[in-house]
């Protein structure tokens, strides 16, 4: 079978955020375990310095006469309006392109890309004949269009894509939530929504840092005392604000004992609306710590030394921070919404997300409680190797080749139906 894995969202703007490593990560692991299919790689011109990155990535996974690269003219982003025709041309030139490599299937890493830069996807533009296979990390906006789609420009954007989307002949869901809403919002059909999950990078894992290290570390950041631990996007569905009203709660000598500590990058504006929330809570100075943008070494760092990692979000794709918290091995609690569930793994572990009062018990509950803390650490070990990357691949290629076998199957009974048993010219004439 010939896998053709269109690259893009480790090529565009996301290529460092979730979606890119995901896709990276997922491709490398497909294309270790595919020895018994043909995997080619084709990226887009239009990001050249990351060519090269990627023949790196790929070197001894897959041949280099194998990442294959096309054109179109550009500016392509969505945003503009008089990108349109070029947009749709490069559209109808890409699939072309990719017809020409005789695929049995294309797998479109990331769908919901080129918005604001000029990566380029597309299902049924141009070519409709083989078969294609997408990535579905969530819906959330088609979910929340209050939130994610007022403007009118990108809500257009977004619903032609839901459209392709629903072109596919495959999808690859991140989560059981996300396939479970895939079918109940699109109509999919549920045999072709597969949950493949996903995991959490390497260098997430237990560590023991020195006195030193974890001296400077604390300083760096403003961290004195022992913390409860939040990483993930200022949205207003992540609920920080309802986090920061829920910690508020906790008695005066836990909050003594502790601060709430909030890593993620943060606007000025952001930062100033934070604080001031805090201060109307109640909580004393040095209480919060925003740290703004941490390495990813800082961040494994502080994932080792929290007290207790904390997510509050309301909706979720997959909720990967909580799952990088557990492989380090930290005490996670979280929202009973959507997937969490599903990667937290444990109900005592959960709360209602849109009850500050049942986030602020849980919370309390696992600070004032040793026990309960140290046992929620030990089912962080165990629960997060059920996530692996290697596992991942193995059931997107397992479903690649059962949609494979799929369509010989029809195209062998559509011959059949062209060619009856006995006529002379049929290819499955029966002698006599």
């Amino acid at each position: 079978m010939r896998i053709v894995l269109d690259l893009q969202a480790c090529q565009s703007e996301n290529r460092l955020r979730g979606m890119g490593r995901y896709s990276l990560a997922l491709a490398k692991e497909m294309a270790q375990q595919a020895s018994n299919h043909e995997v080619w790689i084709a990226l887009s011109s239009q990001f050249p310095d990351t060519v090269e990155e990627l023949r790196v990535a790929f070197d001894g996974l897959v041949p280099q006469n194998r990442i294959v690269t096309w054109s179109a003219p550009g500016p392509v982003a969505g945003h503009a309006p008089e990108n349109r025709p070029r947009r749709q041309a490069a559209e109808c030139l890409r699939e072309a392109f990719l017809a020409s490599l005789n695929p049995d299937i294309v797998h479109v890493a990331s769908l919901f890309e080129g918005y604001t830069d000029d990566a380029v996807t597309s299902i049924g533009a141009f070519d409709g004949t083989h078969p294609n296979a997408v990535t579905l990390y969530d819906l959330i906006p088609l979910v929340l269009q209050d939130l994610y789609l007022k403007h009118p420009p990108y809500r257009e954007w977004y619903f032609n894509k839901i459209e392709q989307l629903k072109r596919a002949r495959l999808w690859l869901a991140i989560s059981e939530n996300s396939r479970k809403d895939a079918i109940e919002l699109l109509g999919l059909p549920e045999h072709r929504v597969v949950n493949i999950s996903t995991a959490a990078d390497a260098i997430f894992k237990p560590m023991k840092l020195s006195r030193e290290q974890e001296t400077a570390l604390r300083a760096r950041f403003g961290i004195n005392r022992p913390f409860v631990m939040y990483t993930g996007g200022i949205d207003h569905r992540k609920n920080i604000e309802g986090l920061i009203a829920a910690y508020a709660q906790l008695p005066s000598n836990v909050r003594s004992a502790h601060q709430l500590v909030i890593v993620c990058k943060t606007s000025p504006g952001d930062r100033k609306r934070l604080e001031a929330l805090a201060r109307k809570a109640g909580l004393a100075q040095g209480e919060l710590v925003l740290t703004g943008f941490v390495s990813d070494e800082e961040m494994v760092a502080l994932y080792n030394l929290t007290r207790l990692f904390v997510f509050p979000s309301w909706y979720e794709g997959f909720g990967l921070p909580a799952l990088e918290a557990m492989s380090c091995g930290a005490a996670v609690i979280g929202s009973d919404a959507t997937s969490l569930p599903e990667v937290i793994g444990r109900e005592d572990a959960l709360f209602d997300a849109r009850n500050e009062d049942s986030i602020a018990a849980k919370m309390q509950q696992v600070l004032s409680d040793s026990n309960f803390q140290a046992d929620l650490c030990r089912h962080a070990a165990v629960q997060s190797k059920r996530f692996s990357w290697s596992e991942n691949a193995r059931r997107a290629l397992d479903a690649f080749e059962a949609m494979h076998a799929a369509n010989r199957q029809s195209r062998a009974w559509l011959s059949f139906r062209r060619f009856p048993r006995n006529d002379p010219a049929s290819p499955i004439t029966v002698r006599s």
